[in-house]
C-alpha cells in the first residue's frame, strides 16, 4: 500500500503504519484492548478483521505471553499490519483471509479468546472500496463473525467485541443463538449527560446463565465541545500500562 505513513501512540510506546487516506483505527479499538482481561500465560488469541493491527499490538503491552493470531481480509491492510507488527517486535500469525474462510484454516475449538471491533454499517456510502469493507457488512456481517467466533473458541473461551448500541438486541440475539453468554457489558457514552453510542462486551462460551456484570458507564468526553477526554479514557491513551 502506497502514501501511509507510521503513527507513534501510546507517548511512542507503539507505532502503528496506517494508510494517509481511507480507514485509520479509531478509539473504539483502544478502548475494546483496554476492556480485554485474561489471567491465563501462553493463551492463543485471534483478532478477527485486524486492520493496521492495532489491537494485538496494544494487548501484548499488557499480556507479552499470549499468543497472537490475527486475520485481515484486505491486501492493503493485511500488509500494513504486517510492518506494524514488524515495527513492534511482535510475533503474530498474520492470514490474508475472509473470516468465513477460517473454518478451513482452524479445527474447531483451537482458541482461548477472539476479538473484534467488526464492520458493523448496513449501509455505508463511499466510492472508496477500502472504507467500505472496513466499515459496513460488505463481506461479512455482523453474525458472521459472532458464528465464526463460536466455532473457534474452545468451551469457556471468551468473545471479545465492540458494537454500536442500536444494534444491541441482534447482537445479544446472536450471541445467545452460537452458544456465547454475554458475562460482562460496558456501555459507552459521548458525555455523562447524551445516551450511550457502543457497547463493549465479553461473552463465554457453553457456560450457564447467571453472574452478569454491568459496568460503570464509561465517559469518552468532559468537555465534547472542545474534545477534551474524561481522565479515564485519558488515562487509557496516555499509559494504557
Amino acid at each position: 500500500m502506497e502514501n501511509y505513513h507510521l503513527t507513534p501512540f501510546i507517548r511512542g510506546k507503539v507505532l502503528i503504519y496506517q494508510p494517509q487516506n481511507g480507514y485509520r483505527f479509531n478509539l473504539d479499538s483502544v478502548l475494546l484492548s483496554n476492556f480485554f482481561q485474561t489471567n491465563k500465560k501462553n493463551a492463543k488469541i485471534i483478532d478477527l478483521g485486524t486492520g493496521s493491527g492495532i489491537i494485538p499490538v496494544l494487548i501484548s503491552l499488557k499480556y507479552p505471553d499470549l499468543e497472537f493470531y490475527a486475520v485481515e481480509i484486505q491486501k492493503q491492510f493485511y500488509e500494513l499490519a504486517e510492518k506494524t507488527f514488524k515495527e513492534n517486535h511482535l510475533n503474530v500469525k498474520l492470514l490474508n483471509e475472509d473470516i468465513n474462510s477460517l473454518k478451513k484454516t482452524f479445527p474447531s475449538s483451537y482458541f482461548d479468546y477472539v476479538i473484534t471491533n467488526p464492520p458493523y454499517l448496513k449501509e455505508y456510502k463511499t466510492e472508496n472500496e477500502n472504507l467500505l469493507i472496513a466499515r459496513s457488512e460488505e463481506k461479512a456481517t455482523i453474525e458472521d463473525f459472532i458464528k465464526v467466533s463460536s466455532y473457534l473458541l474452545k468451551n469457556k473461551g471468551k468473545f471479545f467485541a465492540v458494537f454500536p448500541v442500536y444494534r444491541f438486541t441482534e447482537v445479544i440475539l446472536y450471541l445467545s443463538q452460537n452458544n456465547l453468554i454475554p458475562k460482562r457489558l460496558r456501555f459507552i457514552y459521548p458525555t455523562k449527560d447524551e445516551k450511550a453510542t457502543h457497547f463493549l462486551v465479553e461473552a463465554q462460551k457453553g457456560v450457564k446463565l447467571g453472574n452478569e456484570t454491568i459496568e460503570k458507564p464509561l465517559i469518552v468526553y468532559k468537555d465534547s465541545k472542545n474534545k477534551v477526554y474524561s481522565e479515564e479514557v485519558n488515562f487509557i491513551l496516555e499509559k494504557f500500562v
